[in-house]
């Protein structure tokens, strides 16, 4: 049997050369041998209990490590009516967990399903790190679930959202044209690049989700998950066993092959970075045989891991690109990152629901809606669209729940060498409170005032009109909370009270005091002596550079640190800048390579 499948994979590789040519084989297991390879996976034991009785999902099972069994060439997961301390059903389960962890692929299971009311196949991807947040805020692909009770459908599936009762999910079913899944063999697959899923069977293609499907949250698929394959009886998804079903049911595995192509390689880290963050965490592909050499900007340093796939590095002051130079066998490829340094100057929006989002909705008391019009627009808040947020006058203490990928450490904002602002509309009277908690969620789930690292508060001075708020520290209620542990931002109208009002919000911005210059790669000091100037600042159609060199390059990036505009000369630059919006943008100008920032602004004619 091991002869046989050794010609059959040959044979696979070749006919599916054609669909993923520049793809290679980066991992698989073909379940030759007798026992399961723990290089690469671990078994997971019982019934969930305590902190997850029934998996989650009302499950009746116990997953025991006798149920997992290698042989003639099959991963063989059984699953049997018997009692387990309150569990009915004898089943198995397997990861890989921090053993193989990927953010990217082709993914092929061949495998065989079982057939018996409320069996529940499945092969499905959790995240390696809780980045996010705790589930589903982290995200969950399901590559293939089956029901017992359906033998000719499979379903594929992406779990995201907030945090229950807010979770979300989106997803298709495939059905067989001919034959059924649990008398035959198929070949179920995840074509999973940066921004977009595919879902297949048998090499077709049947379902495809992208960041645009996911509008009011994040896209948590950009980081490092593992695989999971168990046969789970019963439960929310598929119901409960009957007097119809077996007694004794199996999931069959022939292989799992993980391909990769150096193309869809891409670097994980935070879109945005405050000014001088420190030891920021940034991967790629862990590809075995692969060497890695990493490039950071001028004012920046990396403080570990160079020569590997992950690497620790202190920020500078401006936004900049990170690069990485990947080599794997013949092949060489450099793919790179623009990093936003927030705030961008030494004053910057660092959310703005329009085109900057940093900070997501997770949870909250009231009604939350993200991008709806503008109440009211005026001077203060020109944007079209704004947040929502109808408090909950049964609450006191309504907490609305923010992720911010950026706000990661409290200590700057306790010091108050960091400000943080907030553009607000609201039907609430003058002198209402608005804190901004920043917390740890798992400490502050115990009772206050754990996890709660620090409130910050202002106070309305209108209603019923835009204003800017600016937030300073009040209370320290849980200083053992460590201040570079901060998870959550916790939004709190009016606390301690039963108003029921509206609230808008809107452009969220951070505030240097004093404003960092002194060690930055592009200071004033350097600035002026290299003579450099963009005039005229405010623009309308076209631009100038006065500069004691020729530029090498000159690009223009979005607020987001998208490049619009890319030229070798001021020229090129000037035929693209009326297609602009009026708006805020950044110009890099480079000398060589030596990188210099300016913030710019075009207002209309």
């Amino acid at each position: 049997m091991q002869n046989y499948k050794t010609i059959f994979l040959i044979l696979i590789l070749s006919i599916s050369t054609p669909v993923f040519s520049q793809d290679f084989l980066r991992w698989s297991d073909e379940f030759n041998g007798s026992n399961l390879d723990t290089n690469y996976w671990e078994y997971q034991i019982g019934d969930g209990c305590p902190n997850l009785c029934g998996w989650g999902n009302d499950e009746r099972q116990s997953y025991q490590k006798g149920n997992i069994v290698l042989a003639n060439g099959m991963l063989n997961i059984n699953a049997k009516k018997e009692t387990i301390g309150n569990s009915s059903y004898s089943s198995g389960r397997i990861r890989t967990m921090n053993k193989f962890d990927f953010s990217s692929g082709r993914i092929d299971v061949r495998a065989r399903l079982p057939i018996g009311q409320a069996y529940w196949p499945a092969v499905w991807f959790l995240p390696s790190e809780n980045y996010y947040g705790t589930w589903p805020l982290s995200g969950e692909i399901d590559l293939m679930e089956g029901k017992g009770q359906e033998p000719k459908n499979t379903y594929g599936t992406l779990h995201y959202g907030a945090h229950a009762p807010n979770n979300k999910y989106i997803g298709a079913s495939y059905t067989l044209p001919s034959g059924n899944f649990t008398s035959e063999f198929h070949v179920f697959s995840l074509n999973w690049k940066k921004d977009t899923i595919q879902w297949l069977v048998d090499n077709v293609v049947y379902s495809t989700k992208t960041k645009k499907d996911l509008p009011d949250f994040w896209w948590p698929y950009n980081r490092n998950f593992h695989c999971i394959i168990n046969l789970a009886v019963g439960g929310y998804f598929l119901g409960y066993p009957d007097g119809t079903t077996p007694d004794t049911a199996s999931l069959q595995v022939d292989y799992i092959r993980v391909y990769q192509n150096l193309n869809d390689v891409y670097i994980t880290s935070p879109d945005a970075i405050l000014r001088a963050d420190q030891q920021k965490d940034f991967y790629t592909q862990k590809i075995a045989g692969a060497t890695y050499l990493w490039q950071v900007p001028a004012n920046c340093k990396i403080t570990q891991g160079q020569g590997t796939a992950a690497i620790k590095a202190n920020w500078g002051l401006k936004s900049d690109s990170i690069k990485v130079t990947i080599t794997n066998q013949s092949t060489t490829k450099t793919i790179s990152k623009f990093i936003r340094t927030l705030p961008d100057t030494c004053e910057g929006v660092f959310d703005n629901v329009e085109s900057l989002r940093t900070a997501f909705w997770v949870g909250g008391n009231g009604t939350y809606k993200a991008a709806v019009n503008n109440p009211s627009k005026d001077s203060v808040n020109t944007t079209l669209i704004c947040n929502r947020y109808y408090r909950s006058g049964s609450t006191t203490y309504d907490a609305l729940v923010v992720f911010s990928d950026v706000i990661r450490n409290a200590k700057a904002f306790e010091d108050g060498t960091l400000l943080m602002k907030m553009k607000l509309y609201t039907t609430a009277p003058i002198g209402t409170d608005v804190n901004i908690n920043f917390e740890n969620r798992s400490l502050s789930g115990l009772d206050y005032p754990s996890g709660r690292r620090c409130v910050l508060q202002a106070k309305t001075s209108k209603t019923r009109a835009w204003e800017e708020l600016t937030f300073k520290l009040i209370l320290k209620p849980d200083a053992n909370t460590p201040e570079g542990n901060i998870d959550q931002m916790v939004i709190l109208f009016a606390p301690n009270s039963n108003n029921s009002d509206v609230f808008y919000f809107d452009e969220f911005s951070l505030v240097e005091t004093p404003c960092k210059t002194a060690t930055s790669s592009i200071n004033e000091s350097e600035i002026l002596n290299n003579k450099i100037n963009i005039y005229p600042n405010p623009f309308t159609n076209q631009i100038s550079i006065e500069a004691a060199f020729v530029p090498s390059q000159i690009v223009v990036f979005d607020l987001t640190g998208k490049e619009l505009i890319a030229a070798k000369n001021i020229d090129e630059v000037n035929k693209q800048i009326p297609s602009l919006n009026t708006g805020s943008y950044i110009v890099r100008i480079t000398n060589n390579e030596r990188h210099f920032y300016f913030k710019i602004v075009k207002t209309n004619p």
